[in-house]
């Protein structure tokens, strides 16, 4: 079934009953549950407000989208879809925003193979391609769906209601199966004017030509998303069917992981709130006490030793979840041709809670001077992001093409 309201998401019914025995626990008991009750009243409401003004526009809410951002794009939009949709492309559109939301997809193994391609349709996405970002997605989305079951059915063969995504907020009635009718829409005259959705069948069939444009090629990174939140809910399903009878103990340790992944994103957010950007440099105070400052000390000067074993200790978690045993090698592939013989860390940009860059110089062995910018991401051991205070390490995203192959030539000293 499909949802009317995020507020009969399995999880939010189960929840409000679980409330109901935690109000059971005195004073306190009743505090936080009154607390948890505002915090699940405010994101089903979100959730509602997005679809109610965007669901005819076949934009989904799903997992990775920064629950303060939409608040901020509903805000700003006051109940004007067109403006809103504007808004929302333009958050994808901020490369930062949209690498973010990318990192969670490798935990999924059948889009874990596929992340190199969906790298490209990023590349192109913001070099302007958007024809090259909606074709590549497609195929991406077509191929990770077919590999989910043993018969082999792409994303483009499944019918709308296949994809009520169980207690997900893709499975609001407006979400993915709503846009999916569209998406397998039969197009056989040539059509030459231009579209603002993601057709795929008259897209990739060749009858639908004019849909090159930075709102199709977002749909489609909207709808990849909300794809992998589909597959995350099959198997969610799958599991809390088979799971034990209720007892206290699995009663506690329901609200103990419901109630920690609502406060983990309530913190997350009031540190996104609150976060003000920050840029130190070679003469400003705390710079080389600064947390980045530190992390690129360390990992410069393992490249400079060429201790490639605890440089990839520092790479997020990311990359060491789609290698494995391998992350050494990988790393020491990249970064052995480019041997370090001095380096200077020039100036730090603090410019998200838990993102940040650091500008540096690399003297080469043999005389190359470039200089570069190194991504860090403070990430938990599941690679999401997590500002201070919460428990986390900062780890470099790994791009070799990002700051080595584009590292801007410096003349030599």
């Amino acid at each position: 079934m499909s949802y009317a309201s995020a507020r009969d998401l399995p999880s939010f019914l189960e929840l409000d009953r679980q409330l109901k025995v935690l109000r059971l626990l005195g004073k306190k008991g009743r505090e936080r549950a009154a607390s948890i009750k505002t915090q699940m009243r405010g994101l089903a409401d979100t959730v509602d407000a997005f679809y109610q003004l965007l669901g005819d526009k076949h934009w989904i809410y799903h997992d990775h989208l920064s629950l303060t951002a939409v608040r901020a794009v509903l805000d700003t939009a006051d109940g004007d879809a067109d403006r809103a949709e504007q808004l929302l492309i333009e958050h994808y559109h901020d490369p930062e925003h949209l690498t973010l939301m990318l990192l969670p997809l490798r935990k999924l193994p059948a889009m874990r193979r596929r992340l190199d391609l969906v790298e490209k349709a990023r590349q192109d996405y913001f070099d302007g391609r958007f024809y090259s970002t909606v074709h590549v997605l497609l195929s991406v989305m077509d191929g990770f769906v077919n590999e989910l079951e043993t018969v082999r059915r792409g994303l483009h063969a499944r019918k709308p209601e296949e994809l009520r995504a169980w207690d997900s907020v893709a499975g609001h009635h407006l979400g993915l199966s709503h846009a999916h009718k569209t998406f397998t829409k039969g197009r056989t005259a040539t059509q030459e004017e231009p579209v603002f959705e993601l057709y795929r069948n008259g897209i990739v069939h060749g009858s639908i030509l004019n849909y090159d444009n930075v709102i199709v090629a977002t749909k489609a990174f909207n709808r990849l998303f909300a794809v992998a939140d589909w597959a995350v809910a099959r198997e969610k399903e799958q599991r809390d069917q088979a799971e034990e009878p209720v007892t206290w103990s699995s009663v506690g340790r329901q609200l103990k992981e419901t109630f920690g992944v609502v406060m983990e994103h309530a913190e997350v957010n009031r540190a996104n709130r609150e976060w003000k950007p920050a840029e130190y440099l070679l003469d400003s105070e705390g710079f080389t006490d600064h947390p980045l400052y530190l992390q690129t000390y360390e990992l410069l000067t393992c490249w400079k030793r060429r201790n490639y074993g605890s440089l990839s200790d520092l790479m997020t978690h990311d990359l060491h979840n789609k290698h494995g045993k391998s992350v050494r090698s990988e790393v020491r592939r990249a970064f052995e041709p480019y041997p370090l013989a001095d380096f200077e860390i020039r100036a730090i940009r603090h410019d998200m809670a838990a993102a940040g860059t650091v500008l540096a110089v690399l003297n080469h062995s043999g005389g190359d001077r470039v200089s570069v910018e190194l991504r860090w991401v403070r990430e938990n051991a599941q690679a999401h992001p997590r500002p201070e205070p919460m428990p986390g390490q900062w780890r470099l995203v790994f791009q070799p093409r990002d700051f080595l192959a584009r590292a801007t030539p410096l003349p030599a000293e």
